[in-house]
């Protein structure tokens, strides 16, 4: 660990400096009106540096649930919306037109999660009323319907090759049953309230998410848990795997954001955007662009490569309770308390590995060759002293103002190989509300474009405290 004590300047001259900042910042207040200046202190300033406006308004949006829409769920043909709804309706829509289908009359209580078959025949619903129930997607017709003795199903996922259904619950238990039958399969117990699932695409793990902070990953095929991380400190809306299944995401009630290396756990990005809790995430088909809804009523859109936040969708008046693509990853479907159904335009956003080789001259091993952005966390001690002097340095060189914080600021920060800081995630209130009065904002920006273009995606993550007395404490995250 290494500290510093801020040398402080004389009574004179902090006066005549507060007389000037003040008169400035009164300038640039009048300048800039309109600013949300809280959502500015609690937003990762790795994002565009333009103010997001809604010039993107969505595509349609689709009316006729009478309240809260919980899920959506889009075919795997593009061509089949499913909704589900607080008072227990599922409507299906014809997603290119928008136009509504049909109603069904589904359950007795609230539709929390859809998930239709990768043949796009059969549709899943689990409810609060502990039932999950298949329907026929092409006519609405119901197939089975399964009492599970549980208390609320929060979450349904169907296995890649359309075999099993998993379902949690909020008792903490999770069950896999045989689509084909209804019969169980494996039962797995959670540390808590499981309020999340997903198969990987190969369809050998589950990953849980639970309502105390917990992601566990299982072994399908024996019911094994491979593994647990203290992912969150607050329940796990919502989790999903990247097309090739080498990364996974977790959103959290505590508004971030985290990618996870799948196969070993290994923390490997946070997005902190969100001002409210994160309820819903999605990948695009090809894994470049995150989606990610939110309690604040907003969809970020993420570039995954570069963990950048790229757009944001703010026409929703209400929580974003599911978001998803549909498979050629042109649009954007959103389901909302407001009661309504966004459809977005999202652009393709390709990676600078994509952009130097064209759809149409990508052949067999070249195509194959394509590699999912795998970062790594530095664990050698001397390459970790070297990054620890790097940031102290840089912190220690840019921070010159008082202290006006009565608490220890504390952060975790993340830089690259070369020792540029790409983010930082403030780790108690009072770091989150003095972060501008911190250098870490403006030492993130003009780190970026080196984050970016960096070639060795390694990362150390740091634990960086700035005392109310001036002292800079700079210590490797997970310690010596």
């Amino acid at each position: 660990m290494q500290s510093k004590q801020i040398i402080w300047k004389s009574t004179t001259t902090i006066a005549l400096t507060a007389l000037i900042t003040a008169i400035a910042t009164t300038l640039v207040i009048k300048r800039i009106e309109g600013i949300n200046w809280q959502q500015l202190l609690s937003t990762k300033t790795k994002q565009t540096n333009h103010l997001l406006t809604e010039k993107n308004k969505p595509l349609q949006t689709l009316s006729g649930h009478s309240t809260w829409i919980y899920a959506v769920a889009i075919s795997s043909d593009g061509q089949t919306l499913a909704s589900s709804s607080y008072d227990g309706t599922i409507k299906i829509w014809h997603l290119p037109s928008g136009k509504l289908i049909r109603t069904i009359a589904a359950h007795a209580d609230a539709v929390e999660s859809l998930a239709i078959t990768p043949d796009g025949k059969i549709l899943v619903s689990g409810s609060w009323d502990d039932c999950i129930k298949l329907w026929n997607l092409s006519n609405g017709n119901l197939i089975r319907s399964i009492n599970l003795n549980a208390d609320d199903v929060k979450a349904v996922a169907i296995s890649p090759n359309g075999e099993m259904i998993g379902i949690g619950s909020y008792s903490g238990i999770i069950k896999l049953l045989s689509l084909k039958t209804g019969t169980e399969i494996l039962r797995l117990q959670h540390s808590s309230s499981v309020v999340s699932l997903a198969f990987s695409p190969d369809g050998q793990t589950l990953a849980s998410g639970g309502k105390n902070g917990k992601l566990k990953m299982w072994e399908v095929k024996t019911g094994t848990e491979k593994y647990t991380l203290t992912a969150h400190s607050r329940p796990i809306w919502a989790i999903a795997y990247t097309p090739k299944g080498k990364t996974l995401v977790s959103g959290s009630q505590d508004r971030s954001i985290k990618l996870w290396q799948a196969e070993t756990g290994e923390e490997i990005g946070i997005f902190n955007g969100h001002s409210k809790a994160v309820l819903s995430v999605a990948f695009s088909p090809d894994g470049e662009t995150l989606a990610s809804g939110s309690y604040d009523k907003k969809i970020h859109l993420w570039q995954v490569e570069t963990q950048e936040l790229i757009e944001t969708y703010q026409s929703h008046t209400k929580p974003v309770w599911s978001v998803g693509f549909s498979p050629d990853g042109k649009t954007l479907a959103s389901g909302s308390a407001d009661e309504t159904i966004k459809v977005w335009p999202v652009s393709v956003i390709k990676s600078s590995h994509q952009s130097k080789v064209k759809d149409d001259e990508c052949h067999g091993s070249e195509c194959n060759a394509k590699p999912e952005m795998i970062f790594k966390e530095v664990q050698e001690i001397a390459k970790l002293e070297e990054l620890n002097q790097k940031l102290y340095q840089q912190i220690n060189q840019s921070w010159r103002e008082t202290p006006r914080w009565y608490e220890d600021l504390e952060y975790r920060v993340r830089v690259n190989g070369d020792g540029a800081i790409v983010s930082y995630e403030a780790m108690n209130q009072s770091a989150k509300y003095y972060v501008l009065e911190t250098p870490l904002p403006r030492l993130v920006d003009s780190a970026k474009n080196q984050a970016v273009s960096q070639k060795q995606k390694q990362f150390g993550l740091f634990r960086v405290i700035l005392t109310p007395t001036g002292v800079l404490e700079v210590s490797p995250w997970w310690g010596w």
